[in-house]
């Protein structure tokens, strides 16, 4: 197997340069294996070579969400022989569409030998990445209230009720600096660490907040309406269905930062679990989630508006939730390592 190093686009301090699939190549087949955004422009190269090309997507749904060509690479979508995907519900629908097994619904990998040592609990709960919708907004100030983490990511740290508004974001964006209508930044307690520091606390706290699901702004719906048959896609079912009134609509609902739910996995699970951090995930109308942990064994769930209280709940019966933390530290190095990942889906598969 080898590996793609050339024309990759994503930065070193990723979730997926942490997988070190490398570490098996010499065990595989021959076939080029690709796992991150990259140029596709040379994969017209590639292809001449005629060499097996397998791709680890890990942005489905979510790439038809834009119009970029680069982003949504649907004419290259068949140079790939196989590709590894993220979302259990896109591979069901372009599978069945294209006649062929080409996708396979798959996990996070993470090489455990970079993860941290057990460590002892020092903060009660810990959120990372951006706010991006108002609920995550709710659940950042829910988890202040305790010894808290909120290690922001790069994107937007948006004020409640004015999260994706079109005409705030034209003003943000013409004073950047200014840091105009984010409310949030306030709640930051880390941002932008390095990966590894990262799961360094989140090894040292009690509790991860995760979810399965991204948000989908009403002004993606007409690109995703651009997909041949989007709505046989479970992970779309929720989103409107288009009719004569739908262009005023979806402009009112722009205009306003109207957010639609559709379900993407996370890699927060598995690193909370490769960090011994109980994983409280929001409940939604996939949960995904299930399909790699149990729930009540292995993670809790939350329900949406109540975070707070599933919070103290937790940190007042701990002993209960330190079982179900090592259940899903144990499932994880069972389950969900880049050997485990290496060994199910790429060292003996078939084209």
């Amino acid at each position: 197997m080898e590996i793609l190093k050339e024309g990759i686009k994503y930065p070193k301090e990723w979730v997926g340069s942490f997988t070190n699939v490398h570490k098996f190549a010499h065990l595989a087949p021959d076939f080029l294996y690709i796992e991150t955004r990259f140029k596709l422009s040379i994969l017209d190269v590639l292809k001449s070579k005629n060499k097996k090309i397998v791709y680890f997507d890990m942005e489905e749904p979510n790439r038809y969400f834009l119009n970029d060509p680069e982003f949504r690479r649907e004419k290259y979508e068949f140079y790939f022989d196989k590709i590894l995907t993220m979302c259990p519900y896109t591979a069901i629908w372009l599978n069945k569409k294209q006649g062929k097994e080409r996708r396979m619904p798959v996990f996070y990998p993470i090489d455990p030998d970079i993860g941290p040592q057990k460590m002892k609990k020092e903060y009660d709960v810990i959120y990372s990445g951006g706010l991006y919708d108002p609920w995550m907004f709710d659940d950042v100030k829910a988890i202040s209230k305790f010894n808290y983490k909120f290690i922001a990511h790069s994107g937007i740290l948006a004020y409640k009720f004015l999260a994706n508004n079109y005409f705030i974001n034209k003003i943000r964006s013409k004073f950047p600096k200014y840091k105009i209508f984010e409310a949030g930044r306030k709640y930051i307690t880390e941002s932008n660490i390095p990966h590894l520091e990262k799961w360094n606390i989140m090894s040292k706290t009690k509790i991860t907040i995760t979810h399965s699901i991204v948000p989908c702004p009403a002004a993606c719906l007409k690109n995703i309406y651009r997909a041949d048959g989007w709505q046989d896609n479970e992970a779309f079912r929720l989103l409107p269905r288009p009719n004569i009134f739908s262009p005023f609509k979806n402009f009112i609902d722009t205009l306003l930062g109207k957010i639609y739910l559709v379900p993407q996995l996370k890699s927060r699970a598995f690193e909370a679990a490769l960090c011994r951090s109980l994983i409280l995930c929001r409940k939604d109308p996939w949960n995904v989630i299930e399909r790699f942990f149990e729930p009540n064994k292995e993670f809790v769930y939350y329900e949406p508006g109540k975070l707070a209280e599933k919070v103290k709940e937790i940190l007042a019966d701990w002993p209960k939730y330190e079982i179900i933390i090592e259940n899903a530290h144990k499932k994880f190095i069972a389950e969900y390592t880049t050997q485990r990942f290496f060994e199910k889906y790429l060292k003996n598969i078939e084209f």
